[in-house]
């Protein structure tokens, strides 16, 4: 594709033209990283800096990668580059059969309008067209809202790699082999989800049952925000939380974590699980553990995933098992309902165990 075989993305206010460019157009690709540079540095945002990009290094970019413009009437407006080997960011997970994106930036004048959602999107559509598996790229880990605001559109987090100097990134993948309608991402949880999880938690036997005694009846935003509190880095936390979210139709679902990360032994726990209660009883839960269990064990490289089940919720030891948990053992008389104490049902899945069950 060139800039005489073009494709056009809509955005709210204008039409903008994706094209594969060559040589001529180094001077607007140096121009719209090193804005986007200053523009991150001036937001307080570790990325990239404005000296770290020059006319010989972009100039090497046309031998090694695909560079995409984003031009409106012309002018360029938003950029992106695609290789097809990355093994500097993804380390023995890279596979050829994949793009990877890079350089994604977006001008000043064009912020804010939705631009770089759609080069993303169409970047991972091109992909496919280029015979491609699927669109990879990475983010730095520590910007959580960017890293929610990438798994919102369906980009799954694959893992995160150490660069150096104390510079980690997330990897992010497109699964497009994945015709399950009922499909379900996860996501950071964050302040705007704190009216659901509060909704559903109608009654203090309810909170207790999915949270235990990890947050109490009536639940506040005083509660949650203590529960968000040094979550969601997945090198430096130990828990990370999750808004599940059915991804056909963008409904929130669901919460879920992986708490007490524990990554000298490589082991952590599901906790605080709950499936919105108009959307029980669908297998939605069932997905959302499944990709929980993704995250944790090929994502973390965890080894061992454990959770407690109390005894009179059946409907969740059966769902358990059937997403390939062990029973091993009970914590008699662990909680206290209604007057009458209840055992705790222990659970866990090893990484050996996770590896036979998943999908090829």
């Amino acid at each position: 594709m060139n800039e005489h075989n073009s494709k056009e993305i809509q955005l709210p206010a204008t039409s903008v033209h994706m094209v594969r460019t060559q040589l001529e157009r180094v001077p607007d690709v140096l121009k719209l990283l090193q804005e986007a540079a200053q523009w991150m540095e001036d937001n307080g945002i570790r990325q990239w800096s404005p000296g770290q990009f020059n006319e010989a290094d972009i100039t090497a970019y046309f031998s090694d990668r695909q560079v995409y413009l984003a031009l409106d009437h012309g002018q360029a407006v938003g950029m992106f580059t695609l290789q097809f080997s990355d093994p500097l960011y993804w380390g023995e997970k890279n596979d050829e059969a994949y793009a990877y994106l890079h350089r994604l930036a977006v001008t000043g004048t064009h912020r804010g309008k939705g631009l770089g959602k759609a080069m993303l999107l169409y970047a991972a559509q091109l992909a496919l067209e280029l015979g491609c598996k699927g669109l990879r790229f990475d983010t730095v880990a520590h910007n959580l809202k960017l890293n929610r605001y990438y798994q919102s559109l369906s980009f799954y987090y694959m893992g995160t790699n150490d660069m150096g100097g104390g510079r980690l990134v997330n990897l992010y993948q497109q699964f497009t082999d994945r015709n399950d309608p009922d499909a379900i991402l996860l996501r950071y949880f964050s302040e705007s989800d704190f009216a659901y999880i509060k909704s559903w938690s109608h009654s203090p036997e309810f909170l207790k049952q999915w949270a235990g005694p990890s947050l109490t009846f009536p639940l506040t935003d005083e509660q949650l925000n203590a529960y968000l509190t040094d979550s969601n880095h997945p090198v430096n936390s130990d828990k990370l939380l999750f808004t599940a979210v059915h991804a056909a139709s963008r409904q929130i679902i669901g919460h879920i974590s992986i708490a007490r990360i524990d990554r000298g032994n490589g082991s952590a726990r599901l906790a605080r699980v709950v499936v919105e209660p108009g959307q029980q009883g669908k297998g939605l839960g069932k997905r959302m553990v499944h990709e929980a269990l993704r995250i944790g064990f090929d994502g973390l490289g965890l080894h061992r995933i454990s959770l407690g089940v109390f005894d009179f919720n059946t409907a969740a030891l059966k769902a358990y098992e059937a997403c390939g948990f062990i029973r091993e053992g009970c914590m008699r008389e662990a909680a206290l309902f209604d007057g009458t104490y209840v055992d705790c049902i222990e659970f866990s899945m090893l990484d050996r165990e996770w590896r036979a069950l998943r999908p090829s």
